[in-house]
């Protein structure tokens, strides 16, 4: 009998979703300093710690969604941090644009929405699991 390993399409999609990420991180290391003078300029003050906050979430999404760790939070955290690069891409651009390759949000408003239904089937499928969400409210006796 040989050992079968079989993703669901849902796993397979987390674990794009957190590669997808590496780019992400490695370009913050590559562009430290020119990202420290992007944030200042969107008002993300101070820059140092937004940069460092942008690292340390990104680096933990890449890990836990490709390893299945915390899927529900960091999911959200991918979302919520897709939702500040929508905002800051629209607020240095003055207009808004769709397409990734004319500067636009396309890009990053798709990996947020992927983000919000990786957590989204990951609440599901702890409440199919065990009757309810942990750390939100207990089980009715």
């Amino acid at each position: 009998m040989k050992p079968s390993f079989e993703l669901s399409p849902f796993a397979l999609l987390r674990i794009v979703t957190g590669l997808i990420y590496i780019p992400h991180v490695l370009f913050k290391f590559q562009a430290f300093d020119m990202l420290l003078g992007y944030f200042a300029k969107v008002g993300l003050q101070p820059a140092i710690f937004f940069v460092l906050l942008a690292i340390v979430t990104e680096t933990a999404v890449v890990i836990g969604l490709t390893f299945n760790i915390m899927t529900k939070w960091l999911g959200l955290a991918s979302t919520g941090t897709m939702l500040v690069a929508t905002y800051t891409t629209l607020f240095t651009k003055g207009e808004f644009l769709w397409t990734w390759n004319k500067g636009g949000i396309e890009y990053i408003f798709v990996l947020g929405f992927v983000s919000f239904i990786v957590a989204w089937e990951a609440w599901r499928q702890e409440r199919a699991q065990y009757g309810r969400n942990f750390f939100l409210w207990p089980k009715a006796a």
